[in-house]
């Protein structure tokens, strides 16, 4: 990459185009962590002696958040454990669960793998051919199943790896929809209520492309391959339109997020997580049940 460090005129390694900056290896990695830093204490997504898990699925965004709470597991006084789910996919669960449990390991983080199939009595293979995607029902039986091991290892807090750009697509998605009840609960930071632990997304203020750079940055290992469901997600397309928006307008993410979180969000009435949510339900089953009839 063309172009020097701003902060000590080494060769540039990522050029972030949203703050009109250019940083070496080591200024980017260092970059990245602090704002996770930021992130955390902004949104006060944990307290000092509170136990984390973090949801690791081996992608690029759980691998990078993992390695840097790790890194800053001391400065913000947090114990961290995983948690890996085994969802039973023919040729994709049999390569990502070993290389998330190889992450853990090289870290000394402990890692509970819950086996879908074993432990629940079904796979996300099996969901197939049912009335709703197979991604949404994913979706419905991961949030069940972290609120629960999370719970039952005494974690405080659940971090899970969403990044910016997955924040901004799922408030697109809402919006479109005229989800409110979504909207509601679209936060960094969701505190305990009921039988839910706290939720916290401490890459919300980070990039997708700068997780990618990150990890490259480290040479952390992580999936590089893309579930055999996801082809179609929209998702997907949501990511796309705001790239296309950003080639012309390089902080529009940014002012999206704190448009939304200073200005539409306060304005809108917060259901109960525990009253409207599938996670209330007594078990992954009622809850596949219940998200049918939605």
């Amino acid at each position: 990459m063309a172009g020097r460090c701003r902060v000590c005129g080494a060769p540039a390694y990522a050029r972030l185009e949203y703050a009109n900056l250019q940083l070496c290896r080591d200024g980017f990695i260092r970059f990245f962590e602090r704002r996770v830093e930021r992130t955390v204490e902004r949104y006060g997504m944990f307290e000092r002696g509170s136990r984390v898990a973090v949801a690791v699925s081996g992608g690029k965004d759980s691998v990078a958040l993992l390695h840097s709470l790790w890194k800053l597991r001391g400065k913000l006084g947090v114990e961290l454990v995983a948690i890996t789910i085994d969802l039973g996919i023919a040729g994709h669960s049999d390569r990502y669960v070993p290389l998330a449990r190889r992450v853990c390991e090289r870290l000394g983080v402990p890692c509970r793998v819950v086996d879908l199939r074993g432990e629940y009595g079904f796979s996300v293979d099996e969901l197939r051919g049912l009335r709703r995607p197979v991604c949404s029902l994913c979706g419905a039986v991961k949030r069940y199943v972290l609120n629960r091991e999370a719970r039952e290892l005494g974690a405080h807090v659940l971090a899970t790896g969403h990044n910016l750009d997955d924040f901004l697509a799922a408030l697109l998605q809402a919006y479109i929809r005229g989800d409110l009840r979504a909207l509601a609960k679209l936060r960094p930071y969701l505190p305990p209520e009921g039988k839910l632990v706290a939720r916290a997304k401490p890459l919300v203020e980070t990039p997708e492309r700068d997780t990618k750079l990150y990890v490259e940055a480290l040479g952390l290992e992580h999936v590089t391959w893309k579930c055999p469901y996801s082809s179609g997600a929209s998702s997907f397309e949501y990511k796309r339109v705001l790239d296309l928006l950003e080639l012309e307008h390089p902080s529009v993410k940014f002012q999206m997020l704190r448009s939304f979180l200073e200005r539409i969000q306060p304005l809108i009435s917060v259901r109960s997580r525990a009253s409207s949510h599938a996670l209330s339900v007594a078990s992954p089953a009622r809850a596949l049940f219940a998200s049918f009839a939605e």
